[in-house]
């Protein structure tokens, strides 16, 4: 056998050489289409970064408060266990069913009844009193973008400011509202090792997501503390109640007692002095039922503010807010690829012609 034979190798496999050879044959022809490559590199990067163009979404405004929420009052774990257990924080009270109890409190920051409030309340911006739904409509963007075709509702304006009172289209429209703020607007612990809360906000305005956090964040603290303190301050108000009663009858009592001694100055019939007597003796119990009831209110008052939740900010953001870092410019990168794929693909497939048509 000759030395050619052991040379030649089976059509299906490939030697070192060859691997080599077609290195060196892809390295020529890209090196004489250079400049093929290199514009259809720069063709596929304007494209991609006219798609990013045409594609790029506004810029988003984060905004966040970090607060701790607490019942002063101390007892058997304190308002901050309710609030620390929606979270999975373990406390004296994360057993209780209460309304700001494990999920309670999640399900609480949906409600209707919160953003009723929140959107309808007024708020101080620049020195300006807005109802907050106007300004969320005039700042958020949605005239822009979601509802750019719906020229109807560019011309809604929220005339009241409470929901008791508010129109029919105006309660459609707090609903549209809380649908677009619900989902950024959001309750997070951020450090299972800490009892802090954070209130995170998103919109296309820093001084709308700035807005609205504080807003929101008062809502639900007020309805906290409402809720906590509601028996106290129905019993405060019977309380109240009974001292202007009490007052009324011992004022009455004592002017009838000193009539009857006024009319009566030089008694001897033993009926009258009976008669004084008694007067004298029920003007004495309606002064004691007085002090009495006048001190439980104050007790009562005291209270309220011992069982009102402590709410503390830990750290918040101030205006003006910076947007959030605009993505990877992906569509520049994957388009410049791209024609530069094409453009190899195109002068190998040309290679190759050229090849065909000289056999």
């Amino acid at each position: 056998m000759s030395d050619n034979q052991y040379k030649t190798l089976p059509e299906d496999q490939f030697s070192f050489n060859d691997i080599v050879k077609k290195l060196v044959s892809f390295k020529n022809l890209i090196a004489r289409n250079w400049k093929t490559l290199i514009l259809a590199f720069i063709l596929g990067t304007l494209g991609g970064y006219l798609f990013e163009l045409l594609t790029r979404k506004p810029p988003i405004y984060i905004a966040k408060i970090v607060f701790n929420l607490e019942n002063s009052g101390g007892g058997s774990g304190g308002g901050l266990s309710d609030l620390a257990s929606a979270f999975g924080i373990s406390g004296p009270n994360s057993a209780s069913a209460g309304l700001f109890s494990g999920e309670n409190f999640i399900e609480l920051l949906k409600t209707k009844n919160l953003y009723n409030r929140a959107v309808l309340s007024q708020v101080d911006i620049e020195g300006k009193k807005y109802i907050f739904g106007n300004y969320y409509l005039q700042r958020s963007g949605l005239f822009k973008y979601e509802l750019k075709d719906d020229i109807q509702i560019k011309s809604f304006k929220f005339t009241h400011d409470r929901y008791d009172s508010a129109t029919v289209d105006e309660r459609k429209m707090v609903r549209l509202v809380q649908n677009y703020l619900m989902p950024y607007t959001l309750i997070v612990n951020e450090s299972k090792k800490a009892s802090f809360l954070s209130l995170v906000v998103s919109t296309r305005n820093d001084t709308l997501s700035y807005v609205w956090a504080n807003l929101y964040l008062k809502i639900v603290t007020d309805f906290y503390k409402e809720t906590k303190t509601q028996k106290t301050r129905e019993l405060l108000v019977l309380i109240d109640h009974r001292v202007d009663s009490l007052r009324r009858e011992l004022y009455r009592t004592q002017g009838a007692a000193a009539r009857y001694a006024d009319q009566n100055q030089q008694i001897i019939v033993q009926e009258g002095l009976v008669q004084q007597q008694r007067l004298q003796s029920n003007s004495g119990q309606l002064q004691g039922m007085y002090f009495e009831a006048l001190k439980n209110l104050d007790n009562l008052k005291f209270s309220i503010a011992k069982e009102t939740p402590l709410f503390s900010r830990i750290d918040d953001d101030e205006l003006p807010i910076s947007p959030e870092p605009a993505p990877t410019k992906k569509g520049t990168i994957i388009g410049s690829m791209i024609g530069l794929l094409l453009a190899i693909i195109y002068v190998a497939f040309k290679q190759s012609l050229n090849e065909i048509n000289t056999i």
